[in-house]
C-alpha cells in the first residue's frame, strides 16, 4: 500500500480523477460514496457539443487529452474514465492497449469503465451475465456485443421503464431498475450487470444482494478501481467481494447521504 503522504491537506492515500459525461448526475454521488476514507476524488466533465449520443461519445473518446488537462498539475494517483458507451467499439485487447498508451503518457493508471467491469468479471469467474440496458437499442446491441467478445455469455436483457425528462437515463429512478433486474432472476446468471453510468445503481446493487444475487454496475466497479488505485492494486478480489457483502461500510454512507435509496 502506499505511504500516506502530506502532500495536501485532502487525500493522505491519493488524490485521484474521474471524468464522467456532461449532464450525469449519478456517477458522482454513487463513486464518492464508496470511496475508501483518505481518498480525495476530483471530477471533470467530458463535453462534446453534438447532439446526438453518438457523436458525444464519439467526441468523449477522442477528446480525451484535453479533459485529462482540466487537471493540469494537480498530484493524480490515477484516473477513470467512467463511460461505457465510448468504448464498446473496442476489441478487450484494443481497449488494454489504448488505456495502457495513455497510462504511460500520464505516469499513472487510467481506468475505463468497461476494463473495470471486465476485472471484475475476472475476479467474480462470472461467466453467465443477465444485463440491464437503459440505452436506445442500437447502444444496448453495441454492449451486448462487446460483453460476447470479452467471453462472457449475456444470457438476457432487460430494459428499465424510461420517465422521459432531460435525459432519459438520468431520469430513472432505483425501483425501475430493480424491476427491470428481477426480471432476470430466472435465468440464473452467476451475476446481474446494470449498465450505464447515469442509471442509478446502488440502492438496486444492495436489494440484490440482500435477494442473494451478486450484481454490479459502472459507477460500482469504477469505484473499486479508484479504491484500488489508492491502494497500488487495481485487481484486488478481497476487496470486490468486501464492497459485495451485505455489511459494506459504503452501504451506510449512501443511505446517510440519500435516505430514499434504502432497500424497503
Amino acid at each position: 500500500m502506499p505511504a500516506i503522504t502530506d502532500e495536501v491537506e485532502y487525500g493522505a492515500r491519493g488524490t485521484l480523477g474521474l471524468l464522467v459525461p456532461q449532464a450525469n448526475t449519478t456517477a458522482e454521488p454513487e463513486v464518492q460514496a464508496m470511496l475508501d476514507t483518505d481518498i480525495a476524488l476530483l471530477t471533470g466533465r467530458l463535453t462534446s457539443p453534438q447532439p446526438e449520443m453518438r457523436e458525444r461519445l464519439q467526441d468523449f473518446l477522442s477528446g480525451m487529452d484535453g479533459f485529462i488537462s482540466t487537471f493540469a498539475n494537480a498530484p493524480l494517483s490515477g484516473l477513470g474514465f467512467l463511460i461505457t458507451g465510448s468504448t464498446y467499439h473496442f476489441t478487450p485487447a484494443q481497449e488494454d492497449a489504448h488505456f495502457e498508451q495513455l497510462s504511460t503518457r500520464y505516469g499513472y493508471p487510467i481506468v475505463s469503465a468497461a476494463q473495470s467491469i471486465r476485472r471484475a468479471f475476472t475476479c467474480l469467474g462470472a461467466k453467465r451475465i443477465g444485463l440491464v440496458s437503459p440505452y436506445p437499442e442500437w447502444l444496448t446491441e453495441k454492449s451486448v456485443a462487446y460483453w460476447k467478445r470479452c467471453n462472457v455469455e449475456i444470457c438476457a436483457v432487460e430494459a428499465p421503464e424510461t420517465p422521459g425528462g432531460f435525459h432519459n437515463i438520468y431520469m430513472m429512478r432505483n425501483d425501475s431498475v430493480l424491476s427491470a433486474a428481477k426480471k432476470l432472476l430466472k435465468h440464473k446468471p452467476d451475476l446481474i450487470l446494470l449498465a450505464g453510468a447515469g442509471m442509478p445503481t446502488l440502492g438496486p446493487i444492495m436489494t440484490l444482494a440482500d435477494l442473494g444475487m451478486p450484481a454490479i454496475s459502472s459507477n460500482f466497479c469504477m469505484a473499486w478501481q479508484i479504491n484500488q488505485m489508492a491502494k497500488g492494486a487495481l485487481d484486488q478480489t478481497v476487496a470486490l467481494r468486501k464492497l459485495l457483502e451485505k455489511d459494506a461500510m459504503w452501504r451506510q454512507r449512501l443511505i446517510e447521504r440519500f435516505p430514499g435509496v434504502q432497500p424497503k
